[in-house]
């Protein structure tokens, strides 16, 4: 069911991943899923129950018979209708069935962890396409902090020239750049807008959404244990995890292909009747009368055993062990190797985080010189020291210095998010 919202709300991270939770179609699918893979979960489909079939046939036939040489001459009618009970049970077969119905178990897992690992997705997606909309929020904080000054600006020269003691070239220069930052501003009102888009695509709502984003791009300023994470990582990893259900379901493969060396043992019984109609179109030569519909019938059961054993093909099976044990050592070079590449990611990650603290820690100490150094250029230029050029420069390097500090935070919420996505849990 598709979400129109129309009144206008504040949204919250908690809030778009309950959304995206409850709309995303994905999830839904991966629902029908499970629950075929749960009803395919049986001991029936695994061969452990007996099979009983019904069977019944109807038949009749009429037939001209002139050859001289038949017993029986002339036009006549047969007639049957007959019914069949007929079970069959697989009483041993190497241990395959048990092996089966653990294979149906595990394809049920496999279906719930391919859920799990979607909403995984899906919540790095939210998160950080929530955090993108806080990011082009917080840019905007300082485009219209930059215009509001470029106007104060402009009033303060225009004020300045009514009393004589400006010129045209400074006056030019401040409307410019009032134009320059409204400009600036517009676009970033579009970015924003496009980056509130993106969320709603990925939170599935369709039509007009006015949400308000309340909340400010921050970040707790917190150490990395590198050592937890790893552990975090070979425990709750996604990829790790569908790596050791594949090397699960091929070592059942490997028993499964050893159930063949064994001989395969099934009991079957069947009951059955038959009910028959025999009728010549003629006369009775002894009597004159014709002859009447005669009736017959039958009963039948049986039951019995059977095995089978193959004790000879060529070396197949033992070629086909030998594989199924081979993928085996595959699915675990395979495993060692995501713990390696995905040790690596997180140590890069984590490497990342680190430095992009430091760069946020510098981001912190430029913006304070920026800040004061427009506070001195606003001084000197009031006194005449400076041009409105100058002071043009000095105001683009504060917003330089605001920009940065914003992207730092922003790097710092996309790298966390990426490490959390990586161990396969995302903290609070």
């Amino acid at each position: 069911m598709a979400l129109s919202v129309h009144a206008q709300e504040s949204m919250t991270l908690p809030k778009a991943i309950s959304m995206g939770l409850e709309k995303n179609y994905q999830i839904k699918v991966d629902d029908k899923f499970i629950l075929i893979a749960e009803n395919n979960d049986t001991w029936a489909r695994a061969g452990k129950l007996p099979t009983i079939d019904l069977t019944a046939n109807f038949s009749n036939t009429v037939t001209q018979d002139n050859n001289p040489a038949s017993f029986l001459k002339g036009e006549y009618y047969n007639g049957s209708l007959n019914g069949n009970v007929a079970a069959n049970w697989v009483v041993f077969a190497g241990g395959r069935v048990q092996i089966v119905k653990d294979q149906l178990g595990i394809s049920v897992d496999q279906q719930r962890l391919n859920k799990l690992t979607g909403v995984h997705e899906l919540m790095r997606n939210i998160y950080q396409d929530y955090y993108d909309v806080l990011f082009q929020q917080e840019r905007l904080i300082v485009l219209e902090s930059s215009l509001s000054l470029s106007k104060n600006r402009l009033a303060y020269e225009e004020t300045k020239r009514s009393f004589g003691a400006s010129n045209s070239f400074n006056l030019i220069q401040f409307e410019n750049a009032v134009l320059s930052d409204s400009i600036n501003l517009v676009n970033q009102i579009q970015q924003v807008e496009i980056s509130k888009r993106n969320l709603y695509n990925t939170l599935n709502i369709i039509g007009y959404a006015n949400y308000t984003f309340p909340e400010r791009l921050a970040i707790i300023n917190e150490q990395i244990d590198i050592a937890s994470l790893k552990k975090v990582l070979s425990e709750e990893n996604y990829t790790l995890k569908s790596l050791e259900m594949i090397a699960s379901l091929n070592r059942l493969n490997t028993k499964l292909e050893k159930t063949d060396m064994l001989p395969t043992i099934s009991v079957n019984a069947s009951v059955g009747a038959a009910e028959n109609g025999f009728k010549i179109f003629a006369d009775n030569p002894m009597t004159g009368e014709p002859y009447d519909l005669l009736f017959s019938n039958r009963l039948n059961g049986s039951i019995g055993a059977s095995a089978s054993w193959r004790l000879f093909d060529g070396g197949v099976r033992k070629a086909d062990i030998a594989n199924a044990q081979i993928q085996e050592d595959i699915d675990q070079i395979n495993i060692v190797e995501a713990q390696a590449t995905l040790g690596n990611q997180l140590d890069i990650l984590v490497d990342n985080h680190e430095n992009q603290l430091q760069i946020l820690s510098l981001s912190d100490e430029q913006i304070k010189i920026a800040e004061r150094n427009l506070e001195i250029t606003e001084e000197r230029f009031k006194g005449g020291q400076i041009s409105s050029i100058d002071f043009r420069n000095v105001q683009n390097q504060y917003l330089t210095a605001a920009f940065s500090k914003v992207n730092a935070i922003y790097s710092l919420i996309l790298t966390k998010s990426e490490i959390d996505f990586l161990v396969g849990t995302f903290s609070e």
